[in-house]
């Protein structure tokens, strides 16, 4: 008995040295996801709505179904099967504490196909998510897993890669893992802003400037090699920042990426950088602090902040280094660099001198005055009348932002142009139940006027819902039953061989399930919404006349279905 726990012991002990902690001094060897030419369409950390992108995008001459490899030997940790997101993913553990990512698939192979079409039957539902035991799905280095696809959010056919720190599951930057990706393209800095600045970092309204570069022999410059900034810019008890319009491009494509490292040099000390080695997932949505978000969204231009708000937990930055908000005082000048560096050490800087004019600095005592005007970063927020309640929490905002309320239909909250961080509650009174209270749901109307459903939820003459958005608020009852329209199928046909497909949508509360039985037998099936469609192909087992059935439902309990005599 003695013997066998000792052997027990071992192995466990082995294994667990085999499959230990990332190392990040450790030098890879991987084999290649993909066997063709490894050329990116988006590196790690670009910017994008809502989050960095974590992974790297490689393109597939807009074809699907190029086999994809394990890079390492390891086992099947996760993989999840959804209409959005990732798509069609496939998450392997490795020895030394990595997991390699595989998102947007078309198919999966082998057994890990087996399996998940074995979960997709046992509940019935194409979106499924199954975390393997270790010795369910063991691979090989190089060992074909899946193919690639445009499944999920994809807009179009890639492959979606990532390596993650297991243990953390922080998303690591892959291109410092030895792939053989050509980059002999130096980054691009396209732009400078410069800000006025609280003491927390946040922007003061309508003090900020803008610098356009040219391009002379690949070295950026602003007109004059100056930017002078009239003494209110400065202030008693906060500081001046930059942001750049900083991009990079790699060899194959013209795909515009993100920077890996920057630096901002002041008189000769460097006192901000970022490093896009890393990313926590968990605070990736910061990056709406981290970027100029109108600029980005309103005009796509990439700027960067060289600083941080007080409030900004990104683990991107130098911590030994300042927080970017530059003390600067009327009547002095100072020698700016800023420079960035890729992967592959490619280098570009931008130098210019900054002057401040003479005069009194800026008072920003009675900047938020009244206080009662504004909701805040660190503060918590409660409104509720006769019609409505909000519940607004700390941490929710960037920057503080005037508080808007309109009780009036459409209820008014807040400026649906500013992002948040994380949900917040909203309540909006049902005078009367004129239809069963499960149709009833609150939307959202947009500042593009887009409207879409967040739910809810029903109580004593209440409807509770949570958001991420500001935004325009109504009370709507959904009694519209999803669309279903056969684009391929009608009564009475032969079918064998065929893939079958139906047009399905909803416009208001969002479609909930969407099933087709045989002689009352779940089918897989594949959702497919950026086309609207929902696919079928028989299994070749099947023969004979059958009875077929297609059932979809929203969100509010709509349904829509049809019913089919074919033969397979």
């Amino acid at each position: 008995m003695q013997k066998i726990l000792y052997i027990l012991l071992t192995l466990w002990l082995g294994a667990s040295a085999v499959f230990g902690q990332y190392d990040p001094n450790k030098t890879y060897d991987f084999h290649p996801p993909l066997k063709t030419p490894l050329i990116l369409a988006a590196n790690f950390g670009e910017l994008r709505t809502n989050h960095f992108h974590t992974g790297l995008d490689f393109k597939t001459d807009r074809q699907i179904g190029y086999p994809l490899y394990s890079i390492e030997e390891g086992y099947v940790s996760r993989v999840k099967v959804s209409p959005w997101g990732y798509g069609h993913v496939v998450y392997i553990n490795h020895p030394g504490g990595l997991t390699s990512v595989y998102a947007h698939c078309s198919a999966f192979l082998g057994k890990l196909d087996s399996l998940v079409k074995a979960e997709q039957f046992k509940q019935e539902n194409f979106a499924i998510e199954i975390y393997p035991d270790s010795n369910a799905v063991r691979v090989g280095r190089g060992e074909k897993i899946a193919l690639s696809g445009n499944t999920g959010g994809s807009t179009a056919p890639h492959l979606h890669f990532e390596i993650r720190d297991t243990k953390t599951e922080y998303a690591l930057n892959p291109l410092l893992f030895g792939f053989d990706i050509a980059d002999s393209r130096k980054p691009s800095i396209r732009g400078v802003k410069v800000y006025a600045l609280t003491k927390e970092g946040y922007r003061v309204l309508k003090k900020e400037v803008e610098y356009r570069t040219s391009n002379q022999n690949s070295n950026p410059s602003i007109v004059g090699n100056q930017i002078t900034l009239p003494a209110y810019y400065t202030s008693k008890t906060g500081g001046i920042g930059f942001s750049f319009d900083a991009v990079d491009q790699l060899d194959g494509a013209d795909n515009i990426c993100g920077i890996f490292k920057s630096y901002l040099i002041v008189d000769g000390d460097t006192v901000f950088s970022q490093d896009m080695t890393a990313i926590d997932f968990a605070a990736n949505r910061q990056i709406n602090s981290h970027k100029d978000y109108e600029a980005f969204h309103k005009q796509r231009r990439h700027y960067q902040k060289s600083f941080k708000t007080i409030h900004n937990p990104l683990n991107i930055y130098n911590e030994a280094l300042s927080d970017g908000i530059l003390n600067f005082q009327p009547g002095s000048s100072h020698k700016i660099k800023y420079t960035c560096v890729d992967t592959k050490g490619n280098t570009t800087s931008l130098d210019f001198i900054l002057n401040i004019e003479n005069g009194q600095p800026a008072d920003l005592s009675k900047l938020y005055t009244p206080s009662k005007d504004y909701l805040f970063p660190d503060s918590s927020f409660m409104d509720i009348d006769d019609e409505h309640f909000v519940l607004f929490g700390i941490d929710l905002l960037y920057e503080p932002t005037p508080k808007i309320i309109t009780a009036e239909a459409p209820f008014t909250f807040g400026n649906p142009e500013i992002p948040l961080e994380s949900y917040y509650k909203i309540m909006m009174k049902v005078d009367s139940l004129l239809h069963p209270a499960e149709r009833y749901v609150i939307t959202v109307t947009d500042e593009r006027g887009r409207v879409k459903s967040i739910g809810g939820t029903y109580k004593d003459g209440w409807l509770t819902a949570k958001t991420k958005e500001f935004g325009y608020f109504e009370v709507q009852a959904d009694l519209t039953a999803p669309t279903l329209i056969a684009r391929n199928v009608r009564n009475n046909i032969n079918v064998r061989g065929s893939r079958l497909a139906w047009k399905i949508g909803d416009d208001l509360s969002g479609l909930k399930e969407y099933d087709v039985y045989v002689d009352g037998v779940w089918q897989h099936v594949l959702y497919e919404p950026k086309n609207g469609s929902i696919y079928y192909s028989p299994s070749p087992a099947l023969s004979g006349t059958h009875t077929l059935r297609i059932v979809v439902e929203d969100a509010a309990g709509n349904i829509s279905s049809e019913q089919y005599t074919l033969s397979f």
